[in-house]
């Protein structure tokens, strides 16, 4: 009977350690897009994990924004991450803005893209 007892005390630790499931850290992203400072919508959003990437146009995620201006990006690894966003108001006037955001573990980050319109 101790002996029983013993191999249980021994072997439980063993089988609990291998019940664990691993926890990939994540954060969230709620990106709000305006022009002129009001909601702009339908415009694709694209999440860059470098500017390497960016340069290269091979992005990780991409979408358009709601009706109020918004799109959220799910799971993401913690780190620095490329953002360019896009909207084309008619054949000679496009909409865009590119910046850059932080994303924490465990976090929903915030992000409001302020598109612009070209150079006159």
């Amino acid at each position: 009977m101790k002996i029983r007892n013993l191999l249980w005390m021994l072997l439980l630790p063993a089988l609990l350690a291998g019940c664990k499931t691993e926890v990939i850290p994540s954060g969230d992203l709620f990106i709000t897009t305006r022009y002129e400072g009001m909601a702009e919508n339908n415009v694709e959003v694209w999440v860059y994990e470098s500017w390497q990437q960016f340069q290269g146009y091979e992005y990780l995620v991409s979408g358009f924004t709601n009706d109020y201006g918004e799109i959220t990006f799910t799971d993401l690894e913690p780190g620095k991450y490329y953002l360019e966003a896009e909207k084309e108001k008619s054949s000679y006037f496009v909409l865009s803005k590119v910046d850059s955001v932080e994303i924490v573990d465990g976090r929903q980050t915030n992000k409001i893209l302020n598109l612009e319109s070209p150079a006159k």
